[in-house]
C-alpha cells in the first residue's frame, strides 16, 4: 500500500496531541508532514518524530507551492488559528474539504451569531464592535452581557459584566495601542477570519449550564461523540479548569444537542472536520457560546481515547482520505476528566493542597513548578492564565471524578468558582 501525505499545517499547541496524530495517520496509511515557520518548528525538538518542512511565513500561496512535489492527500490543520490558513491551502492544491471562507465564519464568533440569527438558531442579542470606542462598547444592549474578542479562544479576554459600573473591567487586560499596531504577531495567519483583539462581540449573558460537544462532520453529516461537562472558574472571567466525559447530562439531552447542532453545522456550511462545540442547556432550548471546526483542547483527545473505544484521529483522517463516516463510539465503562494547575501568569505557581477527596480515582499527574508560561501577551491582550500541570482521573462513579475536579478548582489561587 502506498503511503499517503497528509500536510498539517501549523505546530499545535500541545505536541501530545501531534503524537497522537503521528500514530492515527500511520494506522490509515498515511504520514504527516509539519509545514511552519523556523522558529515554530524548533518547538518540536527532537523526540517528535515527524516530517518538516520552513515557510518563511505562514501563507497560503508560499505553503501550497512548498508542498506541491508531494501531491499530498489532503492539507489539515489541528491547532485554533491554522484552521482557515489549512483550507486556502486545500483550495490553492484543488483539493476538496471545508472552504476557508466557512473556517472564516467559524473562527469569527460575530459572524457565527449572524449565521445562527438568519437560520432561527439563536435567541442572543448580540453587537460587535471595538475596545477602541469605548462609547459603542454595549450598542443597544443593556447589562448583564459577556463581552469577548471575536478571533480568540480558550477563554482569554472574555469578560462577564453584570452591569454600567463594571465595564472598565473589559479593558484591564488590553494594551490598545499594542492592539492596533501595524506589524501583526507572525506566529500566526493573518486571513479573513482574524481579528484583531480590540474588535469584540458583545452578547446578552445567557444562564445555565454549559457544557460541550465533539463530533466529527463527514460531508455534512453530524456524528456526535460526546458530551463534556465543563469546570471553569465562573463570573467574570470563566477560566478553564477541567473537564470529564461523559457529561451527566448525555441520556436525558444528547438527542436534543445532536439535532441542534446538525442545523447549527448545517447553517455554517461544514463539510468536513471535527466539530467542538460550547453550548448552554436552557429548559425550552440550547443556546450555542462557540463553535469550532477543531477537536477540544485541554487533552480532550486523550479524554476520548480513554473513554471511548476510538482514536479521534484515525476517523479524521479516515474520513479526509476515504470519506468514511464513523459509528457513535461505544463507552468504556468509566467516567474520565482532567484537572488543570492553573496558574497566574504574573506570580509564581504555588499550590494549596493536594488532597484529593478521591486519590483512588487519580491515574496520573503532571506538574512541574518549574515550568513557565510559553505566551504572556498576544497583540495587546494580555494573559492571564495558564495551565501548569494537569491531572487525569477515572472512576466508575461520575460523582468520584466531578468532585476531584472541583477539588482542583476550589484550590485554584484566587479562585472561588465551583463546578459547572
Amino acid at each position: 500500500m502506498n503511503t499517503k501525505t497528509v500536510v498539517l499545517v501549523g505546530v499545535p499547541w500541545s505536541v501530545h496531541e501531534l503524537n497522537n496524530a503521528i500514530r492515527d495517520a500511520a494506522t490509515v496509511g498515511a504520514s504527516l508532514l509539519v509545514v511552519d515557520t523556523p522558529e515554530s518548528l524548533a518547538q518540536l525538538g527532537e523526540q517528535t518524530a515527524v516530517q518538516t518542512r520552513t515557510v518563511k511565513a505562514l501563507d497560503p500561496l508560499l505553503i501550497a507551492d512548498c508542498v506541491r512535489d508531494t501531491e499530498p492527500a489532503t492539507v489539515l490543520a489541528i491547532t485554533e488559528f491554522c484552521m482557515e490558513l489549512a483550507a486556502a491551502v486545500r483550495e490553492q492544491l484543488g483539493i476538496p474539504g471545508t472552504p476557508s471562507a466557512v473556517e472564516a465564519r467559524v473562527l469569527d464568533k460575530a459572524q457565527t451569531r449572524e449565521v445562527l440569527h438568519e437560520h432561527g438558531l439563536t435567541q442572543v442579542g448580540f453587537h460587535r464592535t471595538s475596545l477602541l470606542s469605548p462609547e459603542d462598547l454595549l450598542g443597544d444592549l443593556e447589562p448583564p452581557v459577556v463581552v469577548k474578542p471575536r478571533s480568540f479562544s480558550g477563554s482569554h479576554g472574555v469578560t462577564f459584566v453584570a452591569d454600567r459600573s463594571e465595564l472598565a473591567r473589559v479593558f484591564e487586560p488590553y494594551d490598545l495601542a499594542e492592539s492596533n499596531r501595524d506589524d501583526r504577531d507572525t506566529r500566526v495567519p493573518h486571513l479573513a477570519g482574524d481579528h484583531r483583539t480590540h474588535e469584540v462581540i458583545v452578547e446578552e449573558y445567557v444562564p445555565g449550564p454549559e457544557i460541550s460537544a465533539e463530533g466529527l462532520v463527514v460531508d455534512g453529516r453530524l456524528t456526535l461523540f460526546t458530551l463534556t461537562d465543563k469546570f471553569n472558574t465562573g463570573m467574570p472571567y470563566f477560566e478553564e479548569v477541567g473537564q470529564m466525559v461523559p457529561s451527566r447530562y448525555t441520556q436525558e439531552r444528547t438527542a436534543q444537542v445532536e439535532e441542534y447542532l446538525q442545523a447549527v453545522v448545517s447553517a455554517l456550511g461544514f463539510v468536513t472536520s471535527p466539530m467542538h462545540a460550547e453550548i448552554k442547556l436552557l429548559d425550552d432550548r440550547i443556546e450555542l457560546v462557540e463553535i469550532h471546526t477543531r477537536y477540544a483542547g485541554g487533552r480532550m483527545v486523550e479524554l476520548l481515547e480513554s473513554a471511548y473505544e476510538m482514536r479521534p484521529y484515525e476517523v479524521y483522517f479516515d474520513a479526509m482520505l476515504n470519506g468514511r463516516t464513523p459509528s457513535r463510539p461505544s463507552l468504556t465503562g468509566d467516567h474520565y476528566g482532567v484537572g488543570f494547575f492553573t496558574g497566574r501568569t504574573d506570580a509564581p505557581l504555588t499550590w494549596p493542597s493536594y488532597a484529593f477527596p478521591h486519590p483512588e480515582a487519580v491515574v496520573s499527574i503532571d506538574l512541574d513548578r518549574r515550568r513557565a508560561p510559553k505566551v504572556f501577551a498576544y497583540e495587546g491582550l494580555r494573559i492571564r492564565w495558564w495551565f501548569a500541570g494537569h491531572a487525569l482521573f477515572a472512576a466508575k462513579d461520575h460523582a468520584a471524578v466531578h468532585e476531584n475536579i472541583s477539588f482542583l478548582l476550589d484550590n485554584t489561587p484566587g479562585q472561588s468558582g465551583s463546578g459547572s
